[in-house]
């Protein structure tokens, strides 16, 4: 992985967040080594040489590293609209790439028919004529590989990184692809230059989490700077209302994980199959976004675990309740009834425990 030189690197102290690992800011460079910038791989505050710096977007911020001024990118709140590519150009041609993509290009495809209306993203870091045959196109994205590294304090991640790929034959990852076409400013050399350079900087990347850290972010935030992704927002929009919809007492949405107390039942998602998860908690861990609850599940009962705290969250409220250190005997006590989906599920437990009393609804 990419990182600052110990010995050319600036103050890490910024705006955007606490982050001064080392290890956690990206160096953008050109293909012939010269600096050009660098990024927080956390909050994704970006600084670059005046020269990369879109109009207005000059931020008041300024380090020197190795005789370079560099600024900080001023990123506005954009809406969708202006964020995201609104044009794409339909490929079908896929054996002659190279008269239509070209480095810094950003490309999407549909990975399955098995999953309609989501799509795969990338950059294109390069496209090589191949006489007698499809071009070769290389690409740095998103990649599941059984060779990427899990991070151990979420053995449930999936196994993913940023990499550099060469295909052969595009055809064998889709029959049509899409070139998402952005603004003359996105698509200027020095944009296409600072897009390729904030794609290299990420390549070994891991920790892909599918609406917050996924293969749109990636390509959206080497073109434009913005880390966003219209697919991973439209999901969360429609978790949101399909958690909110099923609810049918008062909550509260949980905005920050410092707001929680153990005793407290909270809703989260966890699966499209199972999108509305009631449980007890039990402890919380500000530091590492986790808190110990408390639920019930079809397959293993009660059970006591760490779960990293997924948004939408929601906490149940009413005007009842058993004290916090009781709420949590009550739910350590041995269960005699068998999970039931429509009389004693995760919800009606979680009630049990914090009220006394079960709901009538599922």
């Amino acid at each position: 992985m990419d990182m600052l030189a110990s010995d050319s690197s600036p103050s890490l102290d910024h705006r955007g967040c606490d982050n001064t690992t080392r290890e956690r800011f990206k160096r953008y460079v050109t293909w012939d080594g010269a600096l050009i910038g660098f990024s927080c791989a956390v909050c994704y505050s970006e600084w670059v040489t005046v020269g990369f710096v879109s109009r207005g977007h000059r931020g008041t911020e300024m380090l020197s590293v190795d005789g370079e001024s560099l600024h900080l990118i001023d990123k506005p709140d954009d809406d969708r609209a202006s964020t995201f590519s609104t044009k794409s150009t339909k490929i079908t041609d896929l054996d002659n790439l190279a008269q239509i993509l070209t480095a810094g290009d950003h490309i999407s495809y549909q990975l399955s028919a098995l999953t309609p209306g989501l799509s795969h993203h990338a950059i294109v870091k390069g496209v090589k004529r191949m006489e007698g045959g499809p071009d070769e196109v290389t690409l740095v994205h998103w990649q599941f590989s059984q060779g990427s590294e899990r991070r151990e304090e979420d053995a449930r991640e999936p196994l993913a990184c940023i990499v550099e790929s060469t295909e052969d034959d595009m055809k064998t990852k889709a029959s049509v692809i899409y070139r998402c076409d952005y603004s003359d400013d996105t698509v200027s050399e020095d944009n296409r230059a600072l897009t390729l350079a904030r794609a290299n900087a990420w390549i070994g990347e891991t920790g892909y989490k599918p609406t917050q850290k996924n293969c749109e972010h990636f390509a959206v935030f080497c073109k434009t700077g913005q880390h966003r992704s219209l697919q991973g927002e439209v999901a969360t929009d429609v978790v949101t209302e399909v958690v909110r919809r099923m609810i049918d007492y008062t909550d509260e949405p949980v905005e920050d994980i410092s707001s929680l107390s153990v005793g407290d039942q909270v809703v989260m998602y966890m699966s499209f199959i199972h999108p509305r998860c009631h449980m007890i908690v039990t402890g919380v861990d500000a530091d590492t976004g986790r808190i110990d609850v408390i639920r019930f599940t079809f397959a293993r009962g009660v059970v006591e675990e760490k779960l990293k705290l997924r948004k939408p969250v929601f906490r149940v409220v009413s005007d009842s309740s058993f004290s916090p250190s009781d709420v949590i005997s009550r739910a350590r006590e041995p269960v005699s009834v068998a999970f039931n989906i429509f009389s004693f599920n995760c919800k009606h437990f979680a009630f049990w425990c914090r009220t006394g009393q079960i709901p009538s609804t599922p």
